[in-house]
C-alpha cells in the first residue's frame, strides 16, 4: 500500500514529529510513505527508514497553486492509496488535488488533527476526509463540538504514542551529562523536593501558580526548588518581567531556576523528583506529561483535557481539579513524604507501537475492496 504524507509543520519536537514518527514505523510495516514536509532534522532519520521525502514550503496564498500541482503529480507517480493530512489546509490541499479523479483511482484521505484547528476552513476540511484522526478523547469530543458534525461521523481516537525504546523507566542521563549539571546548577540541599514545569513561557501554561503554591509549601515546611524548562528567549517579554516581578515580591524568586530551551528535557525530567502541568486551558495534547510518566516520574497537573486523560491511565492519584492551588501545594507536600506508586509498564494505547499499529489498520480498512 502507497501512503502519502503531507505535514506543513513537521519539525523535531512534541506533537510536530508525528508524521516521521508514522512514516518510519509503517515503512517498517510494509507500506510504502513519502512525505511532503518544510526540510529539518528529521529528513535523515527518514531516508534511513527508506522513506521517501519532498521538501516544501508553507501552504500560503502565494504558494497554494505550485503546491497543489507538485501534490497532484505525486499522488499519480507515487499512486497513492492513502494521504495522510496532518492540518486542515493540508487537508484540504489532498482534497482539491484529487476530487475530479476517477473514484476507483482517488486516494483515500485521513485527516490526523493533533491541535485545536485554526485555519478559517477548518470546519469544511472534516467533511473532506474519508476518515478523521484525534489523538486524545478531548479534542475528538471539541472537534465534535465545534464543527456541529454528525453525531454518526465516527473520529477515531489514536494518541500519539511515546517511542518507549528512549522513554523507559529504566533510562538514566549519563555520568558525563550529570556531571555537567551539578557544575551548572549546584546540587539541592539534602530532602528537597525538585519540581520540572516545562513548557512555553506563556498565561496559558498557569506559571503565575508557582508563587501561592510555593508559598503555601513553605508555610507546611517543605523544602522545594523549581526548574522552568521553557524558551525564555522566545516568550513575551513583557509577560516574563512580570512573572519574575511576582516571584520576587512572593519571596520565592530564590526557590525558582530558569533553564531556558533544553533540548535535553528527557534528562532533566529523570534528575526531577516531580513534574507540574498547570494549563490554564484543557490542552488537546501534552507530549512532555506523556514522556514523563513514561519515564516514571510521578505528574501533577489539572485534570481537564489530555492531562487528565494521560494522568487517568498512568498515575490518577496526581489529577486535580482545574485551578485548585491548595489540592497541588496538598500534592506535593504528599509526594515530599512518599513517591508515588507508577506501574513501570506504559499502558495501551500510549505506546508509539500502538499508534502505528491503529493508523495501519484504519488505512487497511479504508481501502479493503480497492485496486492492490
Amino acid at each position: 500500500m502507497n501512503l502519502l504524507h503531507i505535514s506543513p509543520r513537521l519539525r523535531p519536537g512534541s506533537v510536530n514529529a508525528l508524521a516521521a514518527d508514522l512514516a518510519c514505523g509503517l515503512q517498517q510495516s510494509g507500506f510504502r510513505n513519502t512525505v511532503i514536509s518544510p526540510p529539518n532534522e528529521l529528513v535523515g532519520r527518514m531516508a534511513a527508514a527508506s522513506v521517501q521525502h519532498h521538501s516544501s514550503r508553507n501552504i500560503a496564498l502565494f504558494t497554494y497553486l505550485n503546491e497543489f500541482r507538485r501534490v497532484r503529480r505525486l499522488v499519480e507517480s507515487t499512486h497513492a492509496d492513502i494521504i495522510l493530512a496532518y492540518t486542515t489546509p493540508a487537508a484540504n490541499l489532498a482534497w482539491r488535488a484529487c476530487y475530479n479523479m476517477p473514484e476507483e483511482e482517488r486516494p483515500r484521505i485521513i485527516g490526523i488533527h493533533t491541535t485545536y484547528p485554526q485555519h478559517p476552513g477548518w470546519a469544511s476540511s472534516l467533511d473532506r476526509c474519508d476518515a478523521l484522526v484525534a489523538v486524545s478523547r478531548h479534542l475528538r469530543n471539541e472537534l465534535t463540538r465545534r464543527a456541529r458534525l454528525d453525531a454518526e461521523r465516527n473520529i477515531w481516537v489514536i494518541p500519539y504514542g511515546v517511542n518507549d525504546e528512549v522513554c523507559h523507566p529504566g533510562y538514566r542521563p549519563s555520568a558525563a551529562w550529570l556531571e555537567q549539571w551539578l557544575r551548572q546548577y549546584k546540587e539541592d540541599a539534602e530532602n528537597t523536593l525538585s519540581v520540572c514545569v516545562p513548557g512555553a513561557i506563556t498565561p496559558r501554561h498557569g506559571l503565575n501558580d508557582l508563587a501561592p503554591i510555593l508559598n503555601r509549601l513553605k508555610a507546611a515546611q517543605v523544602p522545594v526548588h523549581v526548574y522552568i524548562a521553557g524558551d525564555t528567549a522566545q516568550a513575551d517579554q513583557h509577560y516574563l518581567a512580570k512573572l519574575k516581578k511576582l516571584f520576587k515580591s512572593s519571596g520565592v524568586d530564590k526557590q525558582i531556576t530558569w533553564l531556558g530551551h533544553r533540548p535535553d528535557l528527557r534528562d532533566v525530567i529523570c534528575i526531577c523528583d516531580v513534574v507540574l502541568s498547570l494549563a490554564k486551558e484543557p490542552p488537546s495534547h501534552n507530549r512532555v506529561v506523556q514522556e514523563a510518566l513514561a519515564l516514571n516520574r510521578p505528574v501533577a497537573g489539572y485534570d481537564h483535557g489530555v492531562t487528565g486523560e494521560l494522568l487517568d491511565a498512568f498515575l490518577p492519584e496526581g489529577r486535580v481539579a482545574p485551578g485548585d492551588i491548595a489540592g497541588i501545594a496538598d500534592r506535593l507536600e504528599q509526594w515530599h513524604a512518599y513517591r508515588p506508586y507508577i506501574n513501570e509498564k506504559i499502558p495501551y494505547p500510549y505506546r508509539l507501537g500502538d499508534t502505528i499499529r491503529s493508523i495501519a489498520e484504519l488505512c487497511s480498512s479504508l481501502t479493503q475492496g480497492r485496486r492492490s
